[in-house]
């Protein structure tokens, strides 16, 4: 029994953070190709430098904070973004901003 939780314990502390939770970083070629547009098109008139509001989604470093720290992806896979009022975004372009924002 011992030796069972010595190996099980081995195994768990070998692994890194990052091997247990992976880490990415979401491919700024695609983000120009495929993302910007959606962004540009649904996102710019309210999230700009001017707006005074959070999450300015400009450029590709805005993008990516807004990920990390608004919860971008998921506010636009739950379509609490964009906001109630305003064009839905299609699913095509919801699919294409979650598989970017997970590395796929």
């Amino acid at each position: 029994m011992r030796l069972l939780s010595f190996f099980l314990g081995l195994l768990f502390f070998s692994c890194t953070y990052h091997e247990i939770i992976p880490d990415c970083n979401p491919n700024e070629q695609v983000f120009s190709n495929l993302v910007q547009p959606i962004i540009e098109n649904n996102c710019i008139s309210c999230h700009n430098e001017s707006s005074g509001r959070p999450a300015i989604l400009e450029s590709y470093e805005g993008v990516l904070n807004a990920l990390d720290s608004y919860s971008l992806k998921e506010r636009v896979v739950s379509h609490t973004m964009p906001p109630y009022g305003s064009p839905v975004m299609s699913q095509e372009d919801i699919n294409i901003i979650k598989n970017w924002a997970n590395c796929e």
